[in-house]
């Protein structure tokens, strides 16, 4: 191929990529703006939305923070388990600090069959050992396991829906590097 066949076939390839790109991006982005409006903790501003499969939403702001939701075909709001629709996962300086979720109306609503658990809070305590651990993690795409909640890494506060402390205690990177990745569902 000479340089002008390759440069047209390098502008098909982008004009094919930048269609499925687009596809992905369309739909009513005016209703999920208004399912995530409905989360008062979560800034719009910057938004970006990202559609997954199952119908799966997610909406990232300027400050880095997520919000998840899942809508069907019609673009009509689909609750998890035990009725919670919106997952918010609020980032600091690139780093997870909590999650919580809520209800249809995004009230903050717990998972009845975990006592209620609606805000897990992070407290990240060995940053230097956490780094090392992430980029092991990401490496292997979080294939692995890692059982190193007794190395006091990542500390967590679990709250229900009436902000009442349940529990408290050490979890693994690995359970972290799964919620910084906004992997948790109910």
């Amino acid at each position: 191929m000479s340089y002008n066949t390759n440069y047209i076939f390098l502008l098909i390839i982008t004009f094919f990529m930048t269609a499925a790109f687009s596809e992905t991006l369309s739909g009513d982005n005016s209703t999920l703006m208004q399912y995530a409006l409905k989360v008062k903790e979560f800034d719009t501003t910057g938004s970006a939305i990202i559609k997954g499969g199952d119908g799966e939403i997610n909406i990232k702001n300027s400050a880095g923070c997520v919000l998840k939701f899942r809508v069907n075909d019609k673009d009509e709001l689909r609750t998890y388990h035990c009725g919670i629709a919106f997952i918010y996962f609020e980032f600091k300086n690139g780093w997870l600090k909590k999650y919580n979720t809520h209800d249809k109306n995004g009230e903050l609503k717990g998972d009845d069959e975990f006592g209620d658990l609606a805000t897990v809070e992070y407290e990240i305590k060995k940053m230097n050992l956490l780094h090392a651990k992430f980029e092991v993690l990401d490496e292997a795409d979080g294939n692995i396991q890692m059982n190193d909640a007794k190395d006091e890494i990542v500390y967590t506060r679990v709250y229900d829906s009436k902000n009442k402390i349940i529990r408290e205690n050490y979890i693994s990177t690995k359970e972290y590097w799964n919620a910084s990745n906004v992997l948790y569902r109910p």
